[in-house]
C-alpha cells in the first residue's frame, strides 16, 4: 500500500503544476502557486533544471527541509489522505459506479416501456438519465485515480488527472445538480399529491415536467462552459523525459470567470439540495398526517358497517366490500409512491451532504481550498464524498423494485421478452386459448 500511495502522491501532487496560455497564444508558460512563471524556453527546454522551484511552490519547502516541520499544520497527513482516496475513488467508486451504469439503464429500459403518460414517469426517467451520466463519468474519474494508470508507467499520451479535469469532473458535477433538480420536482409533486391530491394532476403534467427536465439539463450544461473557455488541453514536451504529452492549461482571466462561475455552481447545488429537504420533511409529515387520518376513518367506517350490513344481505354487503376496495386503491398507490420518493429523497440527502458542505466550506475558508494549508483533509472529505454520491446513484432500482409493483411487473416483462422471447409467446397464446374457453 505504501507503494501505491507514493504513485498517487505523485499523481495528486502532479495536478498542482499548471501551463497558462497567454491572451496573444503566441506560447505558454509554467504559472505556480505564488505567481511565478517561466517561458517556452524554460519549460521546453529543461524542466529538470526548475524542478527545486517546483518542488518550492508545491510543498513551500527548500530541498533538503522536512515537511512535517515546516507545513502549517495538517490535520490530516498526506499518507492518510493517498489511502483514503486511494479506497474510496480507485476502489470503491469504480466497482459501484459500473454497477450504477448497468443499474440506471435497466431503469430507462422499464421507464420507457411504461410510457410517459404520468408525470411521475418523465421525472424518474430524467433520474435515470442524470443518474447514468454521474456514474458513467466516475468510471473514468476512477480510473484515472488509480495509482496503476500512471502516464509514464503506462506510456501514455497524456496526463490522467489532467484530462479528467474536463473529459469527467465537470460533466460528472453537472449531472450531480441535475440529478438534485429532479428529484426536487419529484418530492415537490408528491407532496402536492398528498395535499391536494385532486388538482394536482392539474398543476405538474406530463408536458410541464418534460419542459422542466430539458431546461434543467440546458441550464446545468451551459453553467459548465466557461471552465470549458478557461481550461485547455495541450501537447507539452517533457525534456526530463524526452516525450510529449497532453496536460492541462489555464487562461490568464481564468480566476475571475472561475470565481463566478464557481459560487453559480454551488448556488445550483445548495438550493436543490435545500429543497428536496423541505420537500422530503414536508412530505414525511403529510404522509403520517394522512396514515393517522385514515386509521380514524376506517375505525369510524368499520362501526358503520357494523350496523349498515346487520340489515343487507351477504350479497349487497359483499358488493359493498369490493366497491370500498376500488376506492383505496388509488390512494394507496398515492401513498406506495409517496413512500418511495421520501426513502429516495432521504438516501439522496444523507449521501450528497458530505460534498454540500465540502463546497460550502472550501467557499467560506480559502485555507481549505486546493492547494490551501487544510488541502489533505480536503481531499479526503473530497474523495469520501464522490464514493457516497455514486452509491445514491446506483441503488435506485432497488427502491423501485421493491416498492413499486408496476416497475416490478414491467421489469419482469422486459426481461421475459429479452431472455425467453419463446416462451412468452407460448404464455401469451395460452391465455388467449383459455378466455376463447371461457367465452363458450
Amino acid at each position: 500500500m505504501s507503494a501505491l500511495a507514493e504513485n498517487i502522491s505523485l499523481l495528486y501532487d502532479s495536478t498542482k503544476v499548471y501551463t497558462n496560455l497567454n491572451s496573444e497564444n503566441q506560447g505558454s508558460s509554467v504559472l505556480f502557486d505564488n505567481g511565478t512563471s517561466y517561458t517556452d524556453e524554460n519549460v521546453y527546454g529543461g524542466f529538470s533544471s526548475i524542478l527545486p522551484i517546483v518542488l518550492h511552490n508545491m510543498t513551500g519547502l527548500k530541498e533538503g527541509e522536512n515537511e512535517d516541520v515546516v507545513r502549517k499544520g495538517p490535520l490530516v497527513s498526506r499518507k492518510v489522505r493517498d489511502f483514503f482516496v486511494i479506497i474510496n475513488m480507485a476502489i470503491m467508486a469504480q466497482i459501484i459506479s459500473v454497477f450504477g451504469v448497468v443499474a440506471n439503464i435497466i431503469n430507462i429500459v422499464v421507464f420507457i416501456k411504461q410510457g410517459f403518460g404520468e408525470a411521475m414517469t418523465v421525472t424518474l426517467t430524467g433520474l435515470a438519465v442524470a443518474d447514468l451520466g454521474t456514474v458513467t463519468c466516475q468510471v473514468w474519474l476512477s480510473i484515472c485515480w488509480n495509482p496503476w494508470f500512471h502516464y509514464e508507467r503506462l506510456s501514455l499520451p497524456f496526463r490522467p488527472l489532467h484530462i479528467e479535469y474536463l473529459s469527467a469532473g465537470h460533466p460528472r458535477a453537472s449531472s450531480v445538480r441535475v440529478s438534485a433538480w429532479i428529484l426536487a420536482l419529484a418530492t415537490f409533486e408528491r407532496c402536492l399529491c398528498i395535499t391536494i391530491p385532486f388538482k394536482v394532476r392539474e398543476i405538474i403534467t406530463p408536458y410541464r415536467a418534460r419542459v422542466f427536465v430539458i431546461v434543467v439539463f440546458v441550464v446545468n450544461t451551459a453553467c459548465s462552459v466557461p471552465f470549458y473557455y478557461t481550461s485547455r488541453i495541450v501537447p507539452f514536451f517533457d525534456s526530463y523525459l524526452n516525450r510529449t504529452y497532453l496536460v492541462l492549461t489555464f487562461t490568464k482571466d481564468r480566476q475571475q470567470i472561475d470565481n463566478v462561475f464557481f459560487a453559480i455552481s454551488v448556488s445550483l447545488s445548495v438550493i436543490p439540495f435545500l429543497a428536496v429537504t423541505i420537500f422530503t420533511a414536508v412530505l414525511v409529515y403529510s404522509l403520517d398526517k394522512a396514515s393517522k387520518w385514515r386509521e380514524t376513518v376506517k375505525i369510524s367506517e368499520g362501526n358503520a358497517s357494523k350496523i349498515e350490513n346487520s340489515g343487507q344481505t351477504k350479497q349487497s354487503a359483499g358488493n359493498t366490500d369490493d366497491a370500498k376496495k376500488t376506492q383505496q386503491r388509488q390512494p394507496n398507490k398515492n401513498k406506495r409512491a409517496s413512500k418511495m420518493v421520501s426513502l429516495i429523497s432521504t438516501i439522496f440527502i444523507a449521501c450528497n451532504l458530505p460534498n454540500v458542505v465540502n463546497q460550502l466550506v472550501m467557499g467560506i475558508v480559502p485555507e481549505y481550498a486546493k492547494n490551501g494549508s487544510y488541502e489533505n483533509i480536503n481531499q479526503t472529505f473530497w474523495s469520501l464524498g464522490y464514493m457516497i454520491e455514486t452509491i445514491n446513484c446506483s441503488i435506485n432500482i432497488f427502491m423501485y423494485y421493491s416498492m413499486s409493483t408496476r416497475y416490478r411487473n414491467t421489469l419482469q416483462d422486459v426481461f421475459r421478452t429479452r431472455c425467453c422471447p419463446g416462451k412468452n409467446a407460448d404464455t401469451a397464446r395460452n391465455e388467449a386459448d383459455v378466455g376463447v374457453t371461457e367465452r363458450k
